[in-house]
């Protein structure tokens, strides 16, 4: 198959122009924006190139070059494609129009529908007027396009992937500098305005020091290796583990329970007359108790008793038998 290979190496197809299929697959602009505008412009051109369209690559206008479409088509060493697609390119501009004119191609109320209206059937002109305002070579002050890196902010790590490699491209037309992200100095950029900088730049930077793992942070495999440490399950934007776990409750069991995490093993009474028990249970060793006062007070006494005390008389017993120690505590397994 005939084709043409362009100065970035893309190859356009010499094949009959496929206007139904073409005209199913409008590939609208859903945003405005400049870099947006970008970004459609490059989709717009690899559906239409698929079916026989021509759509001149984004990153080959020039400045002051190229007439109406931005581009020359001739066999001169400064022409930019040869003049066998002359017919082609005539055929592209109609349909492209038509693709263009519709009213759901650009948001409702920009003043994209109004740019491609003026070019009156012309398709071609028509792209290169949408990208009067967005493209180095049709700006005339073309660095204030490159003023401010992109930032994530919630778009998603692949829009905002394409978003920092958009503007590496427009910053290394103005300004010379490199426009990939294999760039160790541009991949810092790029993940310091992550929405998650700081998490994934301590997860990333002993991997990114390490030769044999650089492989991890260069092209395709850099998209694939941010999500990975996005999913982890201690980075902050995880959902699933940031969600509120229950809480455990403890009750504590009623005074008095015959069960809980702590039992008192009191020692065998021996019966033994006027033996009084305290509050908890406790066999006192003396019926007599001192007051605040300082005065005895008799356990046989009930005018003298208090909420928290209780006597009780013992009529059997061994006469002159040791009192049992006091009680322990312990745990129970």
């Amino acid at each position: 198959m005939e084709k043409t290979v362009l100065a970035d190496s893309t190859n356009f197809f010499h094949i009959p122009i496929d206007e139904k299929i073409a005209m199913k697959n409008p590939a609208p602009c859903k945003k405005d924006t400049h870099a947006a505008i970008r970004r459609w412009y490059q989709t717009f051109q690899e559906i239409l190139m698929q079916h026989g369209v021509y759509v001149h690559p984004l990153w080959l206008f020039k400045k002051n070059h190229g007439g109406e479409w931005g581009f020359t088509i001739g066999d001169g060493r400064d022409n930019d494609i040869p003049t066998p697609l002359c017919m082609t390119c005539q055929q592209s501009s109609t349909l492209i129009f038509q693709l263009l004119s519709q009213s759901t191609m650009f948001p409702s109320g920009s003043p994209l529908h109004d740019a491609v209206a003026n070019c009156f059937g012309n398709g071609l002109k028509a792209l290169k007027a949408i990208l009067q305002r967005s493209h180095p070579a049709f700006v005339d002050e073309p660095a204030t396009l490159v003023t401010q890196y992109p930032k994530q902010r919630e778009k998603s790590p692949l829009e905002h992937k394409m978003e920092a490699e958009d503007f590496l491209q427009m910053r290394s037309m103005v300004q010379g500098f490199s426009r990939e992200l294999d760039d160790p100095n541009k991949l810092d950029i790029f993940i310091n305005n992550m929405k998650h900088s700081a998490f994934v730049q301590r997860v990333t930077q002993d991997e990114r020091r390490q030769r044999a793992l650089l492989h991890k942070y260069q092209g395709d495999k850099l998209l694939e290796t941010l999500n990975s440490v996005l999913m982890m399950p201690d980075c902050p934007g995880n959902e699933v583990v940031r969600a509120p776990r229950a809480v455990r409750q403890v009750s504590t069991p009623p005074r008095g329970a015959t069960t809980g995490n702590r039992t008192s093993q009191i020692p065998q009474l021996c019966t033994r007359r006027g033996a009084r028990i305290n509050a908890v249970g406790a066999a006192s060793p003396n019926s007599t108790d001192t007051s605040g006062s300082g005065k005895a007070r008799s356990s046989g006494g009930s005018s003298n008793r208090t909420g928290s005390e209780e006597h009780y008389n013992y009529d059997q017993g061994v006469p002159e038998e040791d009192v049992p120690g006091p009680f322990t505590n312990y745990e129970e397994a």
